[in-house]
């Protein structure tokens, strides 16, 4: 098997054992988003972080940000509990590539916060995140990291049996959650075949008080002398949610790769937390105001990927992908249609890796995709636009003795046509370069490190916004005449791979030229007979208008620290323990005036317990999150708070069929928490208690 076919097969499921699937040693966990060969986490240049099996299924949560929050460097958008992107470092939106199988997840949730991620993690089968600049694979919106959830519906070898599969079901206490999932899949002579199927509903999610911050009431009471109505206590309204999905892939594997075409489909019905949509206009006279909104989202989406694992002319072996998907969703006001989002488009990449030259393996490739995307309605803030992407790049490898060099480089193309009928367009010439190394200082240490140049162009909401974007409460405006965006990222990660102690510390830093960030005026937008008026916060018609923000550019800084340890601490008779000890944090500042960038994570802390014997596992874990005081002009703080979390596994071995029983509970101090990265902060805390129970059976 080549290096490549390996690197695939290492995605395929294993077959369910008896001993359980926990990692004793943390940093060996194969990557496949990395590079186009597949390495272990101990040897890329770039800090990695793998979640898979039994950690995924007892982390599980509504949306994939908050599946990861809480990982290193990473935290999430939390627009309540239905829609959440990664923050990875302090940058998210258009700096964070959020991947289905490597592909682009071709929805709209980078538009704003309250669109949710077009999947749902009951399923996934493992995520990876890359840590830093992933431009050279990804391009330029990747300059903050990359999210892969890989979901295993086209197999890259033939399954150990005809049929194989798990079934899945769990309920939680904190919003009524009822979900259940099946996956079944299978060989059939050479071919492959996969289907699942999956549900999730949920009531709202119960907190431990008021949804409206301490400070957002008192601002209320000050200025109404009372409430208009009473605010909403121990539940955040508007956060029910039904989620609906399946697939099926069916694979050709031959003896010299693979061929394979995957069809899914996502429908997802979510509230929007009341205070994020909710805004008021004049209307003959008379204040409205808007209802409590939902979002009916659905996306179809077809899969392509084919292989050739053995070696033709000057190459080892290539690997083509191709995604599209048909997405839209209506933001329903009540029962009325308020505004109507599409996306159609397409990613695909193709990758050859070449026959050694010299101490050289490498790869080079092409990746293309365009989106066609239009809102229509209320909130069509932004224009009809059509984006394209193509790109070359090369990735190159050099084992010099103990050290591994890697190099690679990237030339992209991006443009911008509006399709309203103004003739406006934009392109944009970019090109990436990274450089790295894994030094095996010995059997036990490595030493990575990485500096990537990455440029990024505007999208089409930076450039070209101009109207009420109910979703975060603003009216923004954009820029046509933002110019690329520069970095420059040093990333140095110390691994010991083995022994009592294993884990990673990193360091980093990232000097942005024209980091673009969306900056308040000062002013607000008022609505009067439809049309919009700027006014100064102090006049007298200014009360319930929508702040004002414009997107800008200014040179920017980022670092930081990330600490991730695992103590392996054998019990012989009595158990295995882990003691697992992290922290982050990151620093962001504007370098033009040195004030602090809005929405940055503040400082984390946690110290967790692993505990297994025999068929039973058990832990805990606790997480600290400092106060938030370096703030952005206009930002308000966030109080620091404390999660404790703790977990019970019990598997039963029946055969081939194994059986697990397993029960979580988040939040266990019932703490107010709310994250100064989200939105809503002022109005949508954490969950509060929550114990989830539930039982899989994998044959």
């Amino acid at each position: 098997m080549t290096l490549l076919a390996s690197a695939l097969h290492s995605q395929t499921i294993p077959t369910p054992s008896p001993e359980g699937d926990r990692d004793v040693v943390h940093l060996q966990n194969l990557v496949v988003s990395a590079s186009p060969f597949g390495r272990t986490q101990a040897d890329l240049a770039q800090p990695t972080t793998v979640l898979t099996g039994q950690e995924v299924n007892l982390r599980m949560t509504r949306t994939l940000g908050e599946l990861l929050a809480g990982q290193p460097g990473v935290a999430s958008t939390y627009f309540g509990p239905n829609a959440s992107r990664p923050v990875i470092r302090g940058l998210g939106n258009d700096r964070i590539r959020v991947l289905e199988n490597s592909l682009g997840s071709i929805d709209a949730s980078v538009i704003s916060p309250d669109h949710a991620v077009s999947l749902d993690p009951l399923l996934i089968e493992r995520v990876e995140v890359v840590r830093g600049p992933a431009a050279l694979l990804y391009g330029g919106n990747a300059v903050g990291g990359v999210v892969n959830v890989i979901t295993h519906r086209i197999h890259t070898s033939l399954p150990d049996s005809p049929l194989l599969g798990r079934i899945e079901a769990r309920g939680g206490t904190a919003d009524e959650e009822q979900s259940a999932g099946i996956v079944l899949e299978g060989a059939a002579g050479q071919f492959a075949w996969h289907a699942d199927y999956y549900r999730r509903d949920t009531d709202d999610v119960e907190i431990p008080g008021f949804a409206e911050s301490a400070r957002l009431r008192a601002m209320d009471e000050d200025h109404d002398g009372e409430h208009d109505e009473a605010p909403a206590f121990g539940t955040i309204p508007s956060t029910a949610l039904n989620n609906e999905g399946g697939a099926f892939g069916l694979t050709f594997v031959g003896s010299r790769g693979f061929v394979g075409l995957a069809y899914s489909g996502h429908d997802s019905l979510y509230g929007v937390p009341a205070g994020a949509h909710e805004h008021h206009h004049e209307e003959e006279g008379e204040d409205e105001e808007e209802e409590a909104v939902r979002i009916d989202m659905r996306q179809r989406r077809w899969e392509f990927q084919a292989e050739i694992t053995e070696a033709f002319g000057p190459f080892r072996g290539t690997r083509f992908k191709l995604g599209t998907a048909d997405y839209r969703h209506a933001e329903l006001e009540g029962d009325e249609i308020g505004t109507v989002f599409r996306n159609e488009g397409y990613d695909g990449r193709l990758e050859l890796l070449h026959q050694p030259l010299g101490a050289l393996t490498g790869a080079f490739g092409w990746q293309g995709g365009r989106s066609l995307f239009e809102a229509v309605g209320n909130e069509a803030f932004l224009p009809p636009s059509r984006t394209t992407n193509h790109a070359a790049f090369v990735f190159e490898e050099a084992e010099l003795g103990v050290v591994t060099l890697q190099l690679g480089a990237r030339v992209e193309k991006q443009g911008i046509e509006l399709r309203d009928g103004s003739g406006t367009d934009r392109d944009d010439s970019l090109v990436s370069a990274s450089t790295g190394l894994v030094w095996k200082i010995s059997d036990t240490w490595t030493l990575g490190a990485s500096l990537a140049r990455t440029q990024r162009a505007p999208n089409v909401q930076e450039l070209f916004a101009d109207g009420p974007h109910i979703g975060t409460n603003n009216y923004e405006v954009g820029d046509p005449a933002l110019a690329r965006e520069r970095s420059l990222a040093l990333d140095v990660t110390l691994r010991k791979r083995v022994g009592i102690v294993t884990g990673a510390l990193t360091v980093f830093a990232n000097e942005f030229d024209g980091f673009v960030f969306e900056r308040p005026t000062g002013q607000v937008a008022v609505e009067h007979d439809g049309e919009w008026e700027f006014l100064d916060p102090d006049d007298e018609e200014a009360g319930g208008g929508l702040e004002i923000f414009r997107f800008v550019q200014r040179d920017a800084r980022f670092h930081g620290a990330e600490l991730e340890t695992i103590i392996h601490l054998h019990g012989g008779n009595h158990g295995d323990f882990d003691i697992m000890l992290g922290a982050d944090f990151v620093r962001a500042r504007n370098r033009s005036d040195g004030g602090h960038l809005p929405r940055i994570t503040p400082a984390r802390a946690k110290v967790g317990l692993d505990w297994s014997r025999g068929s039973l596992a058990a832990g805990g874990e606790v997480q600290f999150v400092a106060s938030q005081k370096r703030v952005a002009e206009n930002e308000t703080p966030t109080a620091g708070y404390e999660l404790a979390s703790a977990y019970a596994n019990y598997r039963i071995s029946s055969g081939r069929v194994l059986w697990d029983f397993f029960v979580r509970g988040t939040n266990l101090g019932d703490r107010e928490a709310r994250l100064h990265t989200s939105a809503l902060k002022e109005v949508a805390p954490l969950p509060g208690r929550n114990f989830v129970a539930g039982v899989r059976m994998s044959f």
